[in-house]
């Protein structure tokens, strides 16, 4: 059994995230969104808490949710909507690999109680039918 460093089970966590938010961005749906969600709270919780990273993670999920919410509706252009999800993936990524060399990982790691600020299945509800 081969053990693996901290910064490869990092680089195939972001690799997971990456293979998760690759579809979003070609017209993923919320079974898609929610693999993300998962996924990055994961990630998350392998290191101690951190504000840095927290944010990164939010604006990772908000900009997928922004794809696939927006979608059937295309009320914000399409190129802007890819950009941010393509920008929100690197900074997430650096913040990541910056705090894996800054802080280390979680003892215990843990959710931390994170969570998006929004899931999909509440937009969902609250969107007229269409």
């Amino acid at each position: 059994m081969t053990h693996k460093t901290f910064s490869q089970s990092l680089d195939e966590k972001l690799e997971s995230i990456e293979l998760v938010a690759t579809p979003i961005a070609h017209q993923g749906g919320t079974t898609d969104l929610r693999d993300l969600r998962v996924l990055v709270l994961g990630t998350v919780g392998l290191f101690k808490r951190d504000p840095g990273i927290e944010a990164a993670a939010d604006d990772l999920y908000e900009a997928a949710m922004a794809l696939v919410l927006d979608g059937p509706v295309g009320s914000q252009p399409l190129a802007r909507k890819l950009r941010l999800l393509k920008d929100a993936r690197l900074r997430f990524r650096e913040r990541l690999h910056g705090a894996a060399k800054r802080i280390g990982p979680e003892k215990n790691p843990d959710v931390h109680g994170l969570a998006p600020r929004h899931d999909a299945r509440d937009h969902l509800a609250t969107r007229p039918a269409m």
